[in-house]
């Protein structure tokens, strides 16, 4: 990822934390989502109970797979991003 990129999801990424958001995870079916609480992955999809995930736009996340075995912790994202931004 270029500068512009890091420092493009960095302000997402800080606009989904201070909402209160904690995780993005993406589904079977390629739909990227934010969880407030630690999602667990189900059949196809992250969930948790009680909790309506808020959509968020792909681009720049292609990091975040399926497969992935953990959802991205947001704050330990922002942590590292800065780190590389030097911020």
């Amino acid at each position: 990822m270029n500068q512009r990129d890091l420092e493009t999801r960095l302000e997402q990424l800080k606009v989904l934390r201070k909402q209160g958001y904690r995780y993005i995870a993406r589904s079977q079916h390629d739909e990227l989502r934010a969880y407030k609480n630690k999602p667990e992955k189900q059949i196809n999809f992250w969930y948790v109970r009680g909790e309506l995930p808020h959509p968020i736009a792909s681009y720049g996340y292609d990091d975040v797979k399926w497969d992935n075995i953990e959802p991205m912790n947001i704050l330990s994202e922002i942590k590292s991003i800065e780190k590389a931004l030097k911020v």
